[in-house]
């Protein structure tokens, strides 16, 4: 009996090739049609999800009863976070021990504060472009404030010169009150001119 069904359903597909050929061609043309819309749903990958800081989930920093202050424009503030590049493909990667000297050679006494302020420490990879280092970490680096309203953070990044080679520098510093210095471009010879530690 399931011999003459298999029979039976043979002669209808020779005599409806045509139609088993379309029905076959639908369900492939469907199946690739599902494939290609399920494919564009996915996002794609975030190349910058490594990089990206929200300051909202910072730790207040370590109370300190020290009387040397660190300053950007006269603004006391608290080292909360460093970012360090080097520039091009040939620099050498730089080590989280070798951030406090960096910093050092950039401003001197910087260095000290990632003691006392015990900020985090982030090594980005090698910055092709020195003039987009500065919005890319001001992009990426989010204040929980809205821009152009006073904010207790403060954002500068830009080149530094240290002794050996150029370096990429962004801080976030928070400041003890509410301000509108909010995100600066630091160009190398400035940081010398916004920061300052009492002597």
């Amino acid at each position: 009996m399931l011999w003459a069904q298999a029979e039976d359903i043979a002669d209808r597909v020779k005599d409806n090739w045509i139609w088993a050929a379309v029905v076959v061609g639908l369900m492939i043309a469907l199946f690739v049609i599902a494939r290609i819309a399920g494919s564009r749903k996915k996002k794609p990958p975030d190349l910058e999800r490594g990089l990206r800081e929200d300051l909202r989930g910072y730790p207040p920093p370590p109370a300190t009863n020290a009387p040397q202050r660190l300053t950007v424009n006269g603004e006391p503030v608290r080292l909360r976070l460093v970012v360090v590049a080097p520039t091009g493909k040939v620099q050498d990667p730089i080590k989280p021990d070798q951030v406090p000297e960096l910093l050092d050679e950039v401003f001197r006494g910087l260095g000290g504060y990632v003691q006392s302020d015990k900020p985090r420490i982030k090594l980005w990879p090698p910055q092709l472009s020195v003039a987009g280092f500065a919005p890319t970490f001001h992009r990426l680096v989010e204040s929980p404030d809205p821009e152009e309203s006073p904010s207790r953070w403060v954002k500068l990044a830009g080149p530094a010169r240290t002794r050996q080679h150029p370096i990429l520098l962004g801080l976030a510093l928070l400041a003890d009150q509410p301000c509108k210095l909010g995100d600066l471009h630091v160009e190398t010879t400035e940081w010398g001119e916004l920061l300052y530690i009492p002597r």
